[in-house]
């Protein structure tokens, strides 16, 4: 967990820079942002398509679909 608390100081660092934030520390935010967004995906594709595929056989057979499955 020490390269979060790294991690962490330099992005403070940078948004604290007084000097004004110019495109490539706008990059580097931005890059570590996707890189969270990305992981976060792939971290619950199995349950997004596990999810999707419930919600699939529940459209194909509606009356007798069990609604409990989406939780």
């Amino acid at each position: 967990m020490v390269w979060m608390w790294i991690l962490k100081e330099n992005v403070f660092a940078l948004l604290r820079h007084k000097g004004g934030a110019n495109a490539v520390e706008y990059a580097l935010i931005m890059a570590l942002v996707a890189v969270f967004i990305i992981a976060a995906v792939v971290a619950m594709a199995t349950q997004i398509g596990t999810l999707f595929n419930n919600m699939a056989s529940c459209l194909g057979d509606a009356p007798s679909c069990n609604t409990g499955t989406f939780n």
